[in-house]
């Protein structure tokens, strides 16, 4: 897959596109970029995806600290190279692009600087100002512009209806492995480890204290995962609990937030390396215990189970 960051050199044949955030480059998602390839394929032209960073909510909202997604614009790029797509074109998104009407950014975008000759739009697609382009626009304009268009239906999944939005949902309720099935792999963050208090040293479980890289990441609800790692120059994955919450045994503030993981088959020193977390059991909730003893006591429980489950 070769990345394009804005327009310059761009040199597509026929191009067939689809355009879109991407968040999550979920099954809903890979469904809707396989057949970009296949048709592209049909046409003996180049597959594109279109996506834009940063993600539209952030520049135009208000209230940005408090938004939360699936990736950032590094992991997007990342799992839109397992596609099969050929192209990235990863626009700007600015204010002033915002402005532009679903058919000003049809013709000024999509044809002007892309050339598209065939669109595959998704089911619930809305683009331009205020979101106001939808299908029956996309419709309109390719007439006007000279272009063809395939829509696709939802994709649902037990019963769900895969999207971004409902995956954020079930994340934020704890519910990883539902979240994963939609995603079509574990859901992960990427982060550093950085300096924590070592207080889980002192009761024979030391914790490795992750920083995710990306500000808006969603970060599952507070509680007790089973979950692999990763760590930068080492693609060996090892097994670890991991905990986010407050950490109301040891803690003396209920207002801090930690995510933590006591890897399992791993020892030295792990201080500002990068990794990647993958999330794959949900084990428990976290719980305030009288005494360190008796958090120790569960965490072995909570070891013996990560271990059952990953080896």
């Amino acid at each position: 897959m070769e990345v394009h960051f804005g327009f310059d050199n761009l040199r597509f044949k026929h191009p067939v596109i689809t355009m879109g955030i991407f968040d999550g480059v979920h099954l809903g998602h890979r469904m809707l970029i396989s057949m970009v390839v296949n048709e592209a394929h049909k046409r003996n032209a180049d597959s594109v995806v279109v996506t834009f960073d940063p993600h539209p909510r952030i520049v135009l909202d208000k209230n940005s600290d408090s938004l939360r997604f699936l990736t950032d614009i590094t992991e997007r790029i990342m799992l839109l190279r397992q596609t099969g797509i050929g192209h990235l074109v990863v626009i700007p998104f600015t204010k002033e692009l915002s402005n532009l009407t679903a058919c000003e950014f049809i013709e000024t975008i999509l044809c002007g600087r892309l050339g598209v000759n065939h669109l595959v739009a998704g089911f619930d697609h809305h683009f331009g100002r205020k979101q106001e382009g939808t299908g029956d626009t996309i419709n309109e304009c390719s007439k006007k512009f000279g272009f063809t268009v395939t829509r696709t239906e939802a994709l649902s999944e037990s019963g769900i209806i895969v999207s971004s939005s409902a995956i954020r949902d079930l994340l934020l309720s704890g519910k990883t492995e539902e979240a994963s099935r939609l995603l079509g792999y574990p859901y992960f963050l990427t982060g550093s480890i950085v300096s924590g208090m070592k207080i889980g040293r002192s009761i024979g479980f030391p914790t490795a204290n992750i920083e995710p890289h990306f500000r808006h990441k969603i970060i599952p609800a507070d509680g007790v995962y089973a979950v692999e790692i990763e760590f930068e120059g080492n693609k060996e994955k090892h097994i670890a609990m991991l905990n986010i919450g407050t950490r109301p045994t040891v803690s003396l503030s209920s207002e801090i937030k930690t995510i933590e993981a006591h890897v399992i088959d791993f020892s030295g020193d792990l201080y500002n390396k990068n990794a990647i977390v993958r999330f794959r059991y949900r084990l428990r909730d976290e719980r305030r215990f009288e005494t360190k003893e008796q958090l120790a006591e569960q965490l072995k429980e909570d070891r013996e189970h990560t271990t059952r489950l990953l080896r």
